[in-house]
């Protein structure tokens, strides 16, 4: 199999710890042709690191590198400018989220991407931890019924918390309208990442899915660093059980039930543990890639660049797409605006 260049945009944290060493770990399909960024001595030690060219311009590093593919992993702000010379190219790409600020970004990248024939993929990764794929996997063969409500509580937030609760509603089933509200509350004096609050700021919505089914979500500013806090769940209630974060129950008669714990099973990898496959009762979701020494983490990541990986070999659409990354942006914004309007409901899509 012939290896395809890639070419990372960015050289932050999310590339540089993120992306760079999920790509060379795949250096079997994949060689990494350039790095790319604004100056930042960071890209150049990239660059160094990973024995590749580091460009700080972007046409310059597509017209003399020719990358098959591109990752970016930019300020969102900056998705756009950066996007629009790859798909002006032909050259397929797969982004970090959200897959633009704006709405009209995301459709000018989306009618470009269409016009010259290059794969769009957004690095949605909620819905990809192993974890979330098993369930998912058992949502889709009906092990569960109907899901007919969804949560997320503190464990992601904005178009990432979108992408969860549809992703166990059902991807295809639209969102019809949401609720926005935000509040500001006291707490005790503590140190939230090393600095004095005694704030908290929460962002909550109620998604109405077209089949009536509902998608709840809270988010507290203090959800990730903070002594107050330090717990999150994501849950769905459905026809025939639940799933509350590692634990799903299904229910065996009219009376009785079955508690069936998630379990992650291990295989030795090069003298390292990695990820075999999930596991509840007699259900399972395998790893595609135990013969990588990735981890947990590091397979939403691998699975991102595998999809766009394989829209490009075999022609066909990313596992994700522009799309549904549009639709979660969407989303995200009709609640903001839900609440800038004095929490009434919005309906979508936002004209």
């Amino acid at each position: 199999m012939d290896k395809l260049g890639i070419a990372m945009v960015g050289a932050g944290r999310r590339a540089a710890g993120g992306w760079l060493p999920v790509i060379a770990t795949f250096e079997d399909q994949l060689e990494l042709v350039a790095v790319c960024n604004t100056g930042n001595p960071r890209g150049e030690e990239a660059a160094n690191k990973y024995h590749t060219r580091w460009y700080t311009n972007l046409e310059q590093m597509l017209d003399k590198e020719k990358p098959d593919v591109v990752a970016i992993a930019v300020n969102p702000a900056n998705t756009y400018q950066v996007a629009m010379p790859i798909l002006e190219r032909g050259v397929s790409l797969v982004t970090e989220t959200p897959v633009a600020a704006q709405l009209n970004q995301a459709d000018a990248m989306i009618a470009k991407a269409q016009e010259t024939g290059a794969k769009l993929e957004v690095a949605e990764n909620l819905y990809r931890v192993p974890q979330e794929r098993l369930k998912r996997k058992m949502i889709l063969e009906e092990v569960f019924g109907q899901v007919w409500r969804a949560q997320n509580e503190n464990r992601t937030h904005n178009y990432h918390a979108v992408s969860l609760l549809r992703s166990y509603i059902g991807f295809d089933v639209p969102i019809v309208s949401v609720i926005g509200v935000l509040g500001e509350f006291p707490t005790a004096q503590h140190l939230y990442r090393g600095q004095p609050t005694n704030r908290e700021h929460s962002n909550h919505a109620i998604l109405k899915f077209a089949n009536g089914a509902l998608g709840f979500h809270s988010f507290t500013s203090l959800s990730f660093g903070s002594p107050l806090r330090g717990r999150s769940s994501t849950l769905f209630y459905a026809e025939r059980g639940m799933g509350w974060d590692n634990e799903l129950i299904l229910l065996t008669n009219e009376s009785e039930n079955r508690v069936l714990p998630i379990e992650r099973i291990t295989c030795e990898v090069g003298g390292q543990q990695v990820l075999d496959k999930m596991v509840a009762g007699e259900f399972a979701w395998d790893n595609p890639f135990t013969s990588y020494k990735l981890s947990d983490g590091q397979i939403s990541i691998a699975s991102e660049l595998m999809s766009i990986v394989e829209a490009v070999r075999e022609d066909k659409e990313p596992e994700y797409g522009a799309l549904n990354g549009r639709i979660d942006r969407e989303v995200d914004l009709a609640i903001s605006r839900s609440h800038e309007r004095g929490n009434i409901p919005l309906q979508l899509p936002l004209e």
